[in-house]
């Protein structure tokens, strides 16, 4: 196979290096070989956090160029945005509509989140999937669940069996969060996400 990039975006605490690190282990129960790298904006948390996957026989280095991400699944559509240039002309953008302000925003008096945004991406994005993740975790009863629901919604577009992808599932999470884990991933992966957000 040739080279498959999928570029995670987000802020931080929100599960973008978890579910970088399970892509990487599916496709190494593949027989993959797996190249990764991580960018960390200034705070753990509320900070802009990257990471690049980069999938094949033989990879040769973890850094996705612009324009040449084949999938950009992000956490927020601010974050959405800013990367959307890693996308190639065919890419996908699969997109959880979550708005999260910025720090330097947030601190300011009657803020407000960058208008028409939603209109903008879908300007801008080759391809556009609408993942509203937050809103199937919360029905879950649990929103740290929100990675596991991208992860399944993007596991329909790879050709890495759905057996690798539960291992690698197994694999990150203790043995008493991998049911819910596995739930979550499979609603990701069946639910029908090309709806836009109100």
């Amino acid at each position: 196979m040739s080279i498959l990039n999928v570029l995670f975006c987000g802020v931080g605490g929100q599960g973008i290096l978890t579910s970088s690190r399970i892509l990487a282990l599916a496709a190494m129960h593949a027989g993959l070989d797996v190249k990764m790298s991580e960018v960390h904006g200034m705070a753990q948390r509320g900070g802009n956090v990257d990471t690049h996957v980069r999938i094949g026989e033989s990879v040769p280095s973890s850094l996705i160029a612009k324009e040449t991400a084949h999938y950009l699944v992000a956490f927020e559509k601010l974050e959405a945005l800013r990367n959307i240039d890693f996308l190639r002309p065919d890419g996908l953008a699969i997109v959880c509509p979550l708005e999260i302000p910025p720090l330097a925003l947030s601190l300011k008096r009657n803020h407000s989140y960058l208008p028409h945004i939603d209109d903008i991406l879908k300007r801008t994005a080759p391809r556009l999937e609408w993942v509203d993740a937050e809103a199937i975790a919360r029905q879950m009863g649990d929103r740290r669940l929100v990675n596991v629901i991208l992860l399944g919604a993007l596991a329909r577009h790879l050709d890495i069996s759905t057996e690798h992808w539960k291992q690698a599932i197994r694999d990150r999470f203790s043995p008493a969060a991998q049911a819910a884990c596995l739930d979550a991933f499979e609603k990701g992966a069946t639910h029908d996400h090309m709806c836009t957000p109100a």
